[in-house]
């Protein structure tokens, strides 16, 4: 009976056995194996391609645009940037191909000379879009373009002599500008000096001064001041007489501190 006993337990305690040698050998591999790396995290990744210039017909077709800039590509699918990067080669041409798509109706639109308006234009238009999504093999992409525009070569030769022409007259202005702040500034000059000689023992006689006489009077007045005056004036005196754009620069130093003196 004993040995009917056995024969019925042998199978089992064979399988206890082998299941704890599997364990034992399972907890071995792991150790050998160490422990198990972590997981890569996805972090949101960035790659900026220059666009190649793309060209497309201003309004008349007899000039054309140049669209340049960058496609900006983003993704948080991807653990690794040269993923990002083999996603990138794959869809740029298409890229360009949506750029162009949406940058020739508004340049059909514009005058070949407006690239200004034509850039605010196709701004508005990709604005539409936020960014464009590309999907391949479960993993996603987007792409934003940053844009410029230039004009056509033959219409910016063209230009030319009319913004130097508009450089020329504003520069002109400004030096009209600063000859009436100076000239101003010596009227209150003279103002202050009337002044003081009116104020002063004898303004009767301030009237029936020679010319003489009122140029030495008004050379006393200044002398007082022009120990604080005398490093401008320095200056002043060493530009070059063809150097008018800085010699107003000075004039107007001068007449902001006499004019400070004259008002305290």
């Amino acid at each position: 009976m004993t040995d009917s006993l056995d024969e019925q337990t042998r199978p089992a305690r064979w399988s206890r056995f082998w299941r704890r040698v599997m364990t034992i050998w399972s907890r071995f591999l792991g150790f050998l194996r160490g422990p198990a790396p972590a997981p890569q995290l996805r972090v949101r990744l960035l790659e900026r391609r220059s666009i190649t210039p793309i060209t497309v017909p201003a309004r008349g077709f007899a000039f054309n645009f140049q669209v340049h800039g960058v496609f900006v590509w983003e993704s948080d699918d991807m653990a690794r940037i040269e993923e990002l990067r083999e996603m990138v080669d794959h869809f740029l041409p298409y890229a360009h191909h949506h750029l162009k798509v949406a940058a020739t109706g508004p340049a059909r639109q514009v005058e070949p000379h407006r690239g200004e308006e034509f850039e605010a234009l196709l701004r508005r238009t990709l604005d539409e879009f936020v960014q464009w999504t590309y999907l391949r093999r479960g993993l996603r992409v987007t792409c934003r373009p940053e844009i410029r525009v230039q004009l056509d070569e033959r219409v910016r030769q063209h230009i030319r002599p009319y913004w130097e022409q508009l450089i020329t007259l504003d520069y002109e202005r400004d030096l009209a500008d600063r000859r009436a702040r100076h000239t101003d500034g010596i009227s209150k000059q003279w103002s202050v000096i009337l002044d003081q000689l009116l104020s002063g023992p004898a303004p009767d006689g301030a009237a029936s001064m020679t010319d003489e006489q009122l140029a030495h009077v008004v050379k006393g007045l200044l002398a007082e001041r022009a120990a604080a005056d005398q490093l401008l004036a320095d200056g002043l005196a060493g530009l070059d007489p063809q150097n008018e754009y800085e010699r107003e620069g000075y004039f107007d130093l001068l007449s902001e501190r006499r004019s400070r003196r004259a008002a305290g």
